[in-house]
């Protein structure tokens, strides 16, 4: 069950570096974040390449555990998202089809409720930062950390329920290249170490292709295979069936 709940946390490495933000700010912590956020998203391509999303499929291969892992994630507008994945001898598929969730797992329904559900519902939207205050979420800049020769630049989420995100950006390239996440998981409450690095350029976007996740003494290592944007996913794919 454990690497179960592993990779269903899976999920959240790869929503974030697509949003967009472009909410007036009013203090200053926020000022400084929405500029640090700004560089970032004129260094993968520019807001608007990245608003002209509507659909977008990731593969990703790698290990957990010794085991060989294969994770398809596929994201619709307006908040649409479906992830299946491929453990070993084990199959698991995430749906949510905007309103409502599902987990299925060992030929087994779970749903998705409390504040899973409203982590998925503020994370399936590729779009989650056009207007973060209207999502309950606050913004605010954290300072520096230094990791090696370089500078980080911190950017703090804080979700309604009060989960705490902070965001990671490089002082020179404006990449993102770290999250520190706390997650409600069927574990409970855990604090997820998210790594991005190898930016590769996909139709005018530059997006990770080598992620790290860690939490605790385990650690999941991907790398991107493939990613297609804007191929005509359709709704069928995101149908909650019983």
């Amino acid at each position: 069950m454990k690497i179960k709940a592993t990779l269903l946390s899976f999920l959240f490495t790869m929503i974030l570096f697509t949003n967009v933000f472009t909410q007036e700010m009013k203090d200053d912590t926020s000022e400084q974040a929405r500029a640090i956020i700004s560089k970032y998203l004129n260094a993968i391509g520019g807001a608007d390449a990245i608003k002209n999303i509507q659909d977008k499929t990731t593969i990703m291969r790698g290990t957990a555990m010794e085991q060989t892992v294969t994770i398809i994630i596929k994201q619709k507008l307006p908040n649409k998202l479906r992830q299946d994945i491929k453990a070993g001898g084990m199959d698991q598929t995430l749906i949510f089809d905007g309103e409502k969730a599902v987990m299925k797992v060992a030929g087994q329904t779970i749903k998705v409720e409390g504040k899973q559900l409203e982590q998925l519902k503020l994370e399936s939207t590729m779009e989650m930062l056009l207007n973060p205050e209207s999502l309950g979420i606050k913004l605010a800049y954290d300072g520096t950390e230094k990791s090696g020769d370089n500078l980080l630049h911190k950017v703090k989420f804080v979700l309604p329920s009060g989960l705490n995100w902070v965001a990671y950006f490089d002082d020179k390239t404006g990449y993102k290249v770290k999250e520190s996440k706390e997650i409600e998981s069927q574990m409970g409450l855990i604090n997820q170490l998210l790594e991005y690095s190898n930016y590769q350029d996909v139709d005018g976007i530059k997006i990770p292709f080598t992620l790290k996740q860690s939490f605790g003494p385990q650690t999941i290592e991907l790398t991107v295979s493939s990613i297609k944007i804007n191929k005509g996913i359709t709704d069928d794919t995101f149908v909650i069936t019983e």
